[in-house]
Order: structure tokens, then C-alpha cells, then sequence
């Protein structure tokens, strides 16, 4: 769930989980410019297990330097996100409030946070956490990315736009990295969505479009670009979202009808 881009997080907010969430990896994919504490030389090897796939390894050598020293932070950090990537949320949490309070300086720990108290549904505490990153991390899309999905959760609107514009906008001004398309795609077809809700049929099919054209295996956007196009009378065009939906899904292994 965590796989290559949460790690690329990881070690880009120190010099930005895929978690799977509800929609395709919908987090931890930006390295900011913005630079905290390190994560220390020595974790370097444990987080190479963590990018590996398997956690087993990698917290049974994290389980024993918390017993010699409970006060690392950074190791109880690591330790929570190996449970992160499980989606084990709540267990996590107790770890990064474990590497809050002994190294508060390691400014990635309130991101991940961030996204357990969203996968909790606790919005306010998600939003909070995700903010105060920001003030630490400065430019970091995927948190501003993270408020507009509360504010969609909340159904505010207006906030919810403005929140995936800023995001865009720190998406555009980075350098190019792996899987900013994909960032960017994946923000489009949140600001798709909206304009979608909001009844404007036709800029919600030019942002899709734009989010399948970054993004081409976001299924979802596929989807909701063929259905839009339906109601459209554009039956070619739905037809074509449909076929290129079916195709996503064959490439990412969630052919349809799969439990999302």
C-alpha cells in the first residue's frame, strides 16, 4: 500500500504512503522542497525494507531499537508507518503520536498523521494535522490535497477548489519527479468531480479529460468521464472513456466489478 511513493515522501520531506485509499493512491506521492530534520542514516536500511513490501522484517529490527531506546522518535515514526501501509490506522497512531512527542521536529510524521484521522473519519483532527505540516513543509500539494477531500467530505465546496487549485499550483511550480503527472491527474479529476456536482457538465469533461491525459490508468476518472459524456449525447466520446476505462483497470489488475 505504502509501496515506492510513500517512500519517495518519506526521504524527499527530509532533504513526501501509496497507501491505496478509497480512490487509486490518492496520497503520499510529492516530495517537497522544504526540508526538516533527516531521517537518521541508520533507519536508511529498515526503510529499504519497508519499500521492499514486507513489514515483518523491518519492524522486528524497529521493536528493537524502540526497546533499547523508547524515546526514538524517528524509529517510532517508521514503525508507525509500517502499520500505516497495512491500514492498520489506529495502531499507527499511537506510534506518531509516540514520534510527535520525541521528535517533533520530524515534520513528516503530522502528514501521515494526517491521513490516519482521515481513514477515521475524524476530518477536523485530519485537517489540523495535515495544516500544521504545511507550515513546517512549505508548498507540499499532497496536504493541500488532503483538505479539499475534507472539505468534499464536509461538503464545502468553495474550500474544497480552492484546496485542489493549491495543490495544482505546488504540483506545477516543483521540479519534474516520478509520479507528478499522476498527482496532478489525480487533482483534475477531483476538480472534475466538482464541477460535475455543480451541474457545469462541460468543464467537468475538460478536467477529466486533462486527469486521464496525466493520469491515463485513473480508472475512476475514466468512469466518470464516460458518464458524463453520456449525458452529454457524446456517445462515441463515452463510448471511447468506457473502452479506455476497461483498459486502465486491466493495467492496474482492478478489472470491473472489483471490490473497491
Amino acid at each position: 500500500m505504502l509501496a515506492l511513493g510513500v517512500m519517495v515522501f518519506v526521504l524527499g520531506c527530509d532533504q513526501k504512503p501509496n497507501s491505496d485509499p478509497p480512490s487509486p493512491a490518492e496520497s503520499f506521492n510529492l516530495p517537497p522542497e522544504g526540508t526538516t530534520t533527516a531521517l537518521r542514516s541508520d533507519l536508511g536500511p529498515i526503510l529499504d525494507l519497508l519499500r521492499s513490501g514486507p513489514t515483518g522484517a523491518a519492524r522486528i529490527r524497529l521493536k528493537k531499537i524502540l526497546n533499547q531506546n523508547s524515546t526514538d522518535g524517528q524509529a517510532a515514526f517508521l514503525y508507525g508507518l509500517s502499520l500505516h501501509q497495512e491500514k492498520r490506522y489506529s495502531e499507527a497512531r499511537v506510534y506518531f503520536d509516540q514520534a510527535l512527542e520525541h521528535a517533533p521536529e520530524y515534520a513528516t510524521t503530522h502528514h501521515f498523521l494526517g491521513w490516519c484521522l482521515f481513514y477515521e473519519g475524524e476530518l477536523e483532527l485530519a485537517r489540523a494535522s495535515f495544516s500544521r505540516h504545511l507550515t513546517l513543509v512549505e508548498g507540499e500539494g499532497d496536504d493541500h490535497f488532503a483538505m479539499g477531500l475534507i472539505a468534499l467530505e464536509q461538503n464545502k465546496l468553495g474550500t474544497a477548489e480552492s484546496c485542489f487549485e493549491s495543490a495544482l499550483q505546488c504540483f506545477e511550480t516543483l521540479p519534474a519527479f516520478n509520479g507528478r503527472n499522476r498527482e496532478q491527474g489525480k487533482t483534475f479529476a477531483r476538480l472534475g468531480e466538482l464541477a460535475e456536482v455543480l451541474g457545469n457538465l462541460d468543464l467537468a469533461a475538460e478536467r477529466l479529460s486533462k486527469a486521464t491525459e496525466l493520469f491515463p490508468d485513473h480508472y475512476e476518472a475514466w468512469h466518470r468521464l464516460a458518464a458524463i459524456e453520456r449525458r452529454r449525447g457524446n456517445q462515441d466520446a463515452a463510448a471511447r472513456a468506457a473502452n479506455q476505462e476497461a483498459a486502465a483497470r486491466n493495467r492496474v489488475g482492478r478489472p470491473q466489478g472489483f471490490p473497491e
